[in-house]
């Protein structure tokens, strides 16, 4: 399957125009005319996933996160995005990135992520998601939830209306409470953001932006295997980079 022909389903998936204008989606790196047999899907374009996709024959790499957003001044091999990109030109394998697109998309990243915070009655709210659940303790609540290491800041009501926003989404906690949620759940919350929420009454759950964004992998695998006929789709999950000692 040609590689053009795999950009048109993407983009019938979560369509590259739902990107951000900051953002750089799509093909990153190769030649859309390139025939492809097999792909593998990864949250990052680190080198593990590159040296698996060398491992295991793929041509195509297919990642959440961009290799970069801003464009490059030189392709200076010492520079680590350039040397990935280097690697990837050398192995013949492509690189395509579905990012803030796939966020914001209908069964995209936010909706998975709403799905595992177990969220009843979901409206899209573009890149993230509001939903109920049966009104309880914040603490409670996030001990109930199937991730890792949680950080909270309880504002001191229980959680009952959730704003749920994969990645840094922290900047969208003011359209959280202008959608009458009590508890914000994230990743990647800073110290001041944080504080402010805690003074408007808002309950801040901080589950990290691996956590929040790797549940993807494994359904965005499983759905391009259904579409992409004669194309070999596996997936990458990779580590959270960060670990609690």
């Amino acid at each position: 399957m040609k590689l053009s022909d795999i950009l048109r389903v993407l983009d019938g998936i979560a369509p590259f125009d739902l990107a951000e204008k900051w953002d750089n989606v799509g093909l990153i790196v190769g030649d859309a005319g390139q025939e492809i047999r097999k792909a593998v899907i990864s949250l990052d374009p680190g080198l593990d996933v590159i040296c698996k996709a060398e491992e295991t024959g793929c041509d195509l790499i297919i990642t959440h996160h961009p290799l970069f957003i801003e464009p490059l001044k030189n392709l200076n091999l010492k520079d680590a995005t350039a040397f990935k990109a280097g690697r990837l030109l050398k192995a013949g394998i492509s690189l395509v990135a579905m990012h803030t697109n796939l966020d914001a998309a209908e069964g995209g990243v936010a909706d998975v992520f709403a799905g595992a915070l177990g969220l009843s009655d979901i409206e899209s709210k573009g890149y993230f998601r509001v939903g109920t659940i049966e009104p309880a303790p914040l603490s409670d609540w996030v001990k109930t939830l199937p991730f890792e290491n949680p950080r909270i800041t309880d504002a001191g009501r229980p959680a009952g209306r959730i704003a749920a926003c994969p990645g840094s989404g922290m900047s969208l906690w003011h359209e959280a409470v202008d959608a009458g949620c009590d508890t914000i759940v994230t990743g990647d919350v800073r110290y001041h953001s944080a504080i402010e929420a805690f003074e408007a009454g808002l309950n801040v759950v901080d589950l990290g932006h691996y956590g929040t964004e790797s549940i993807i992998v494994g359904p965005f695998a499983e759905r391009l295997a259904r579409l992409l006929k004669g194309v070999e789709i596996r997936s990458y999950t990779g580590r959270d980079i960060f670990i609690t000692v």
